[in-house]
């Protein structure tokens, strides 16, 4: 049995119906157009992602952030329990993985939460960066709340990892991470405006 999976137009209901603020929307949809791009190439490749899941993911991977800013919730997790109450279980499991990677996936082949994982990564407010760049903003943003060291060696030890998933994104491909913004740009997928009226 398929997993349900909501419409791009489903989606913006709930991002409409959780009161997402338009700034996290177009992160979302930026980190949405990078994680569709890096599937098709991937699947294109021999990879068998779901780009319906990824796509939906993408889009509502950010939804309780707001809420988690205000009561130091981790909302990959709030968003997991958000998205497993309105049945849609499996874009659940990668939302709930888009801050932290589970330990035990097996090495191949790649999965939809890699992807999204590493899409967010790779997008800082709504422009495609380095995952240095994306980091450095993190930690200077977060880094010093709460226990400060304790923080900032957990984003190292995140920084580290997402650097070995850019590794194994990027060995299947024929581009550099540092060519993705360039051929995203030469190519038509775009969603900003699908689902909005």
């Amino acid at each position: 049995m398929r997993a349900k999976v909501p419409s791009i137009d489903q989606c913006y209901k709930l991002l409409k119906r959780y009161d997402v603020p338009d700034h996290i929307i177009r992160h979302s949809e930026m980190v949405c157009n990078v994680a569709v791009f890096l599937a098709c190439e991937l699947n294109k490749k021999g990879e068998d992602l779901s780009i319906p899941e990824i796509q939906a993911a993408a889009l509502l991977h950010d939804m309780t952030k707001m809420e988690g800013i205000k009561t130091h919730q981790n909302h990959a997790e709030t968003g997991k329990r958000l998205l497993l109450k309105e049945g849609f279980q499996r874009i659940g499991e990668i939302v709930g993985e888009h801050v932290k990677l589970n330990k035990t996936r097996t090495p191949q082949p790649l999965s939809e939460e890699e992807i999204v994982n590493y899409s967010d990564k790779r997008v800082m407010h709504t422009n495609i960066v380095s995952i240095e760049d994306r980091f450095t903003d993190i930690k200077k943003r977060y880094g010093f709340q709460g226990s400060g060291k304790d923080i900032n060696n957990r984003l190292d030890s995140f920084e580290y990892e997402c650097n070995n998933l850019e590794e194994k994104i990027f060995s299947k491909l024929d581009f550099d991470p540092e060519e993705l913004s360039n051929l995203m740009e030469a190519d038509s997928i775009r969603y900003e405006s699908v689902g909005k009226d």
